[in-house]
């Protein structure tokens, strides 16, 4: 991949980009006028805690993507380490050892994944689908269909607390953003993986270690279910084997109406924090419009059909104009 066409793909991902604020913006607008509680700031700032996950989680799922991969384990990843992490710091473990303890199982855990599709040769899909069910029946066993509640105030001022009134979740989710967008843009590990994602065999042939370069991409996959999990249950004081359940298609979709192609090679972590936004915005509005949870993932399902197809037709379109 040749600096002349990152460049180029630099500029068409800042294109969407504003094209893809302008409508978060005018969704807002339209939101606000069927409903005045939507512009609220206490509102306002609800939306962006609930964003605050899946921002987290959706950039580290758009360098899985961008890699040409998947992860559907996030969700029960998420709902493991954070089991078993909530039952040491109540038995007595240090808190602090226990975020780190959950930084460890994260980090491990996505590389045992990203093992399994570099070195074994399971396509992405199977091998997360195999992760997500094992990883699902290993909380439900551990801790028995239990709900876990009352974490030390030293780690829920990390889900609660707030700066100048802005809540912890937001600040560091938006962070974190920006973190990822440098790591994704602007190092040697970011555009090895979209050459990974672009064409793997001639990443290969350049001499970039896919294979490690993968086993990374899921490790860091894992890292960010750690905080992104960290936060969750800091901010809801409590966890339980069901936690997280069907996160993985509200994660992906922010990643997909963000930009990314689902055939790898090219994505955009703003555009990602944009569709993790524009999402729980939506989902803010059929809330406040008291809309029944049924039909609201009746809905959720559908937007996510059509950024998958909308991803598809651009995808298609860019191919042909290369």
């Amino acid at each position: 991949m040749s600096e002349l066409s990152i460049g180029h793909a630099d500029k068409k991902w800042i294109f969407q980009g504003i094209g893809l604020t302008i409508v978060v913006i005018l969704l807002a607008i339209i939101f606000s006028f069927i409903n005045p509680k939507f512009a609220t700031t206490t509102n306002l700032l609800n939306i962006l805690t609930q964003a605050s996950y899946y921002i987290i989680l959706a950039v580290g799922m758009t360098f899985v993507i961008a890699a040409a991969g998947i992860d559907l384990s996030v969700g029960s990843l998420l709902a493991l380490i954070t089991v078993i992490n909530f039952e040491l710091i109540k038995g007595g473990l240090n808190p602090f050892i226990g975020v780190i303890l959950m930084f460890l199982m994260g980090g491990i855990l996505g590389a045992f994944t990203g093992y399994l599709i570099s070195y074994i040769n399971i396509p992405p899909f199977i091998a997360t689908l195999g992760v997500m069910v094992s990883l699902r029946g290993l909380a439900l066993v551990h801790s028995a269909g239990k709900m876990h509640y009352g974490l030390p105030e030293s780690l829920t001022w990390f889900g609660q607390g707030e700066i100048l009134g802005i809540p912890i979740p937001v600040l560091i989710s938006l962070i974190f953003a920006l973190f990822g967008a440098w790591l994704f843009n602007r190092t040697k590990f970011g555009l090895h993986v979209r050459s990974i994602g672009g064409n793997r065999e001639a990443a290969r042939l350049a001499g970039i270690n896919v294979k490690i370069i993968e086993i990374l991409v899921y490790s860091f996959m894992g890292l960010c279910v750690a905080l992104g999990g960290l936060i969750m249950i800091a901010r809801i004081d409590s966890t339980q084997a069901t936690i997280g359940t069907s996160m993985e298609i509200h994660v992906i979709a922010a990643v997909i109406i963000g930009g990314t192609s689902l055939f790898g090679g090219k994505g955009t972590v703003f555009g990602t924090l944009l569709g993790a936004i524009l999402l729980s915005m939506m989902t803010n509005a059929l809330v406040i419009a008291g809309v029944d949870y049924f039909w609201q993932l009746f809905i959720m399902g559908i937007i996510v059909l059509i950024a998958v197809t909308i991803n598809n037709f651009r995808d298609r379109k860019l191919s042909f104009n290369v």
